[in-house]
């Protein structure tokens, strides 16, 4: 038992600690209307909680803001989190990140502190409050419009990046929804993937919220070693593609973005700026390209 930044009690546990007492779905008892007729019956919800995070440097602590997240590997969660916000630039910035449970508290009460190495520094006007205060959107929670620049500053060149087909880009749907064991129970989760050149799935993300997903994702790359580069790889995002995205995929560095869903103009506007190819409202056997066409290989 210790106390937490804020001053409550609180019990501190593991990552592991974390996976084993939460589920990432719950049962609920609802009633199923169909054809006029009704019948009690148990649905699977994906689950939504509140996580605190804060990041530690030296003396000084500051809060970063509260994800609504689906519970399961918040270690990259805040990993992601905290090099797509250009926090830190490698997993070795980090020494320790410490989760907390408040006791007693109404609803799940989660925290997470990162500590991370003395040379690290983060601008506490562009950073303070910075991350999402909900599961809808990466840029709801930012303080100022001056946070919402990107840091990238050189466009990809034609040359960078993997080279799909038409048939392999219509077939990562599929191969992305193997990987997504909790949204084939719930129906409510999103998911963020990452692709080789040759379209094996490298990796795949489930979370309530878009932007949550692929901080796990990025978070789960840089725990790994960071091995494969972004530039050799494609992301597959399974809603909609918006500004949130779009910037986390420039932080992290990859040139080829699809979505199942449909891209925002502000994220169109980003991948024209940078030279990305983004594709968009990828179904069935179509889909949209709305920048950097040289990265799909047509058939005609």
């Amino acid at each position: 038992m210790g106390a937490s930044p804020l001053g409550f009690y609180c019990l501190i546990v593991s990552e592991k600690e974390i996976r084993e007492i939460r589920s990432t779905t719950v049962r609920s008892r609802i009633l199923r209307v169909d054809g006029g007729k009704s019948r009690p019956e148990e649905d699977r919800l994906s689950v939504e909680e509140p996580l605190e995070i804060a990041v530690q440097s030296g003396r000084e602590t500051l809060p970063l803001g509260v994800a609504f997240r689906t519970p399961g590997d918040d270690e990259a969660l805040v990993l992601g989190m905290l090099h797509n916000e250009g926090v830190i630039k490698a997993y070795a910035d980090v020494v320790s990140i410490r989760f907390t449970q408040e006791k007693g508290a109404t609803m799940p009460a989660w925290r997470a502190m990162a500590k991370v190495k003395d040379h690290v520094s983060f601008d506490t006007e562009r950073h303070s409050r910075a991350f999402p205060i909900s599961s809808a959107c990466g840029a709801c929670g930012k303080s100022a419009l001056e946070s919402l620049r990107i840091e990238k500053e050189d466009r990809f060149h034609d040359a960078c990046g993997p080279r799909f087909s038409e048939a392999l880009l219509l077939d990562l749907p599929r191969r992305l929804e193997e990987q997504q064991s909790d949204f084939q129970r719930t129906g409510g989760l999103h998911a963020a993937a990452r692709f080789n050149g040759d379209g094996r799935l490298i990796a795949a993300a489930e979370d309530i919220g878009r932007h949550n997903a692929m901080d796990k994702l990025v978070g789960a790359w840089l725990r790994d070693g960071g091995k494969e580069p972004w530039d050799e790889q494609a992301i597959l995002y399974s809603g909609r593609l918006g500004y949130d995205l779009m910037q986390k995929a420039l932080a992290a560095g990859c040139p080829l973005l699809v979505s199942i869903g449909a891209p925002s103009s502000f994220a169109v506007e980003l991948a024209t700026l940078f030279n990305v190819t983004l594709v968009g409202f990828l179904r069935g056997q179509r889909f949209n390209v709305y920048s950097s066409p040289q990265r799909i290989q047509f058939t005609d």
